[in-house]
């Protein structure tokens, strides 16, 4: 048996002296030997608990050098190496690389319908909403301006809602109706948090994004309305119902979704629907 292997089994193995080995030993300087053994075994065991942090993956300092990499595959394996390590998430570095790292991805340009890359980033976005610091605005900006984390910045709309106007004027177009049924829905939950300007600022960016020309971007708007819009949006909404160009297709339109979008906010505000 090598020295490596009788090491290796001694960290697993109680110390036992031969039963014929007495005080006899220790007084014929068998300590000085006894100690070298313990010590032996103490190394092996520090050996083997360095092997085996070795064998169970990189350190968190080395998954925090992986978020800066070139490479997405690699960025991403070190993000799912961190989120699923409660203990990391609460290391402030790693904190400040998850945001920095949101920031980088949020000025990526990248096609809709890449599946794999966009659930990178919505896993991104949630497990920054797990560790981004709410009273910081630059923070909660960079959140803002990535994946569709509604109920977690409604939950903030005084912090939330600048960040989204802001994103509101900045979005690729196909997007500005999500980001305007993000408004209306912080709006529903913190409208007594904000000032009258950025209330109607919401209102106003609301109004625009129903009366769009891309028909996608008044249909997601109408969908944040009937969920979370409140009775001053319905005049808006009877216009729409009325006159949107829209034509019906297979028994739908953007006409019918605004009708039913007003009797839900009738029916919330405890009105009987007309």
């Amino acid at each position: 048996m090598s020295v490596k292997a009788w090491l290796r089994q001694s960290c697993h193995t109680p110390l036992v002296l031969p039963h014929n080995v007495g005080m006899s030993f220790l007084s014929r300087g068998g300590l000085s030997n006894l100690a070298g053994v313990i010590f032996a075994v103490y190394a092996a065991t520090v050996a083997a608990h360095a092997q085996q942090a070795s064998a169970s993956g990189p350190s968190t300092a080395e998954l925090v050098e992986q978020l800066n990499s070139d490479e997405p595959v690699v960025r991403n394996d070190a993000l799912e190496l961190l989120r699923s390590n409660p203990d990391a998430l609460g290391d402030p570095k790693v904190k400040v690389a998850l945001i920095s790292l949101l920031d980088r991805e949020n000025r990526v340009t990248w096609a809709r319908d890449d599946e794999g890359y966009s659930e990178y980033v919505s896993w991104l976005s949630q497990t920054v909403a797990n560790v981004v610091d709410w009273s910081d605005q630059r923070q909660v900006c960079i959140l803002a301006h990535s994946a569709y984390l509604q109920d977690e910045l409604a939950s903030h709309a005084k912090v939330s809602i600048p960040c989204l106007l802001q994103r509101f004027g900045t979005v690729p177009h196909a997007f500005r109706g999500e980001v305007a049924a993000m408004m209306v829905q912080a709006l529903a939950k913190g409208r007594n948090d904000l000032d009258p300007a950025t209330i109607e600022a919401v209102q106003k960016a609301t109004l625009s994004a129903l009366h769009d020309t891309e028909k996608g971007v008044r249909i997601d708007t109408i969908e944040g309305l009937g969920k979370f819009g409140t009775e001053d949006m319905i005049p808006a909404l009877k216009a729409v119902a009325e006159a949107d160009p829209a034509p019906e297709v297979h028994g739908h339109s953007v006409r019918k979704r605004a009708a039913e979008a007003i009797v839900q906010i009738q029916k919330r505000a405890g009105q009987r629907p007309q």
